[in-house]
C-alpha cells in the first residue's frame, strides 16, 4: 500500500513538474513578445530617441514595466540611452538585425516572384527590368497567355523616354547617373523623324515629374505601334529602384487607364514588395534633397 501510494507521489510530483515547465515555458514567449512590443514601438514611433513615458504608451505597457525591459534590452545592446538626455534609442545590435534582414531580402527573387503573380492575375506579358551601365537592361520576361507580336529579349537595352521602364529609372534614379544618358538620347531623338520622342530636356523633365507624382509610368506604342506598357518602381531601402515591373499587351485588350485594374495591381505589389526591402515610402533621397533645400531657403 505504501509503495503504491509512494509511486502516485511521485507521479503526481512529475506532473507538477512537467505543468511548471510549460508554465514557463508560455511565460518566456510572453516575456519575449513583451520585449518584442518595445522595440515595435522605436519603429512605431519613426525610430528616433524617445522618453520612457512615450514608449510606454506606444508600446501599451506601465512605465515601471517598460523600464524593466528596457534595462534587459539594454544589456543585450538592442536598446541604448543617451547619458545627457536620458532617452531610448536603438542600439547596435538592433542595427545589425536590421541589416541582416536588409541583406538577407533579394530584390530580384522578390521582383520574380512578383512578376509571375501578377502575370497569373492579369493575364499580361510582365517584364522585369534592371538598371543596366547606361539605361534598363530587360532581365527576365514571363509571357502571358495571350500572344502579343512583340518579342522582349533578356539582356535587351531599353530606352530611358520610350520605355515605361526606362521613365521609372529616369524619374527616380539620381540625376547625376541618368543625366548624361538623357542628354545622349534627347540628340539623338532630334535625328529622328518621329514626332512622338522627346526632343528637350524641358519635356522630359515635365514628364519625369509626372511619374513622380503618379508613382508609374506608361508608354502607348513608343517602341512598337499597338503595344501598350505600365511599369512601376521597385524601391530599395535607400529610396532608389531595385527593378521596374511592367506589364505589356495590345491596345485592344491593355487597360491603360491611371486607375485600372493594372495599373492598381502593379502600384500595390510594388509598394508591398519596396516596404520587404526597407523603403519608407514617407522619405525618399529625392524627397530629403527637396527638404533640404527649402531648410535652406528658410534660413536665408
Amino acid at each position: 500500500m505504501a509503495s503504491t501510494t509512494t509511486v502516485r507521489e511521485k507521479s503526481d510530483r512529475r506532473k507538477k513538474r512537467i505543468l511548471v515547465r510549460s508554465r514557463n515555458a508560455q511565460a518566456g514567449i510572453d516575456t519575449i513578445e513583451t520585449g518584442m512590443q518595445l522595440l515595435l514601438a522605436f519603429i512605431e514611433l519613426g525610430g528616433r530617441s524617445h522618453q520612457l513615458k512615450t514608449l510606454a504608451e506606444a508600446a501599451s505597457m506601465p512605465p515601471s514595466k517598460a523600464h524593466r525591459y528596457l534595462v534587459s534590452l539594454i544589456r543585450m545592446g538592442f536598446v541604448d540611452r543617451d547619458p545627457v538626455t536620458g532617452y531610448y534609442r536603438l542600439g547596435p545590435r538592433s542595427v545589425e538585425i536590421g541589416a541582416s534582414a536588409l541583406n538577407a531580402m533579394d530584390p530580384v527573387s522578390l521582383s520574380i516572384e512578383a512578376m509571375i503573380n501578377l502575370k497569373d492575375e492579369l493575364d499580361h506579358t510582365m517584364v522585369l527590368s534592371v538598371w543596366g551601365s547606361q539605361s534598363p537592361v530587360i532581365l527576365r520576361v514571363e509571357e502571358a497567355e495571350r500572344l502579343i507580336t512583340v518579342s522582349f529579349r533578356v539582356g535587351k537595352s531599353l530606352p530611358l523616354m520610350a520605355s515605361a521602364s526606362g521613365l521609372i529609372f529616369s524619374a527616380f534614379l539620381p540625376r547625376s547617373i541618368v543625366q548624361p544618358h538623357l542628354e545622349a538620347e534627347i540628340r539623338s531623338n532630334r535625328q529622328r523623324a518621329s514626332g512622338r520622342l522627346i526632343r528637350s530636356m524641358a519635356d522630359a523633365d515635365k514628364l519625369l515629374a509626372d511619374v513622380r507624382a503618379r508613382g508609374l509610368a506608361r508608354i502607348a506604342g513608343d517602341i512598337t505601334p499597338g503595344i501598350n506598357a505600365i511599369s512601376a518602381p521597385v524601391f530599395d531601402s535607400r529610396g532608389y529602384p531595385a527593378s521596374a515591373i511592367s506589364a505589356v499587351g495590345p491596345v485592344g485588350s491593355f487597360e491603360f487607364s491611371w486607375t485600372g485594374s493594372i495599373a492598381t495591381a502593379l502600384r500595390a505589389r510594388s509598394v508591398e514588395l519596396s516596404r520587404k526591402l526597407g523603403f519608407k515610402p514617407s522619405v525618399t533621397p529625392l524627397k530629403e534633397k527637396k527638404q533640404a533645400h527649402d531648410a535652406n531657403l528658410r534660413r536665408k
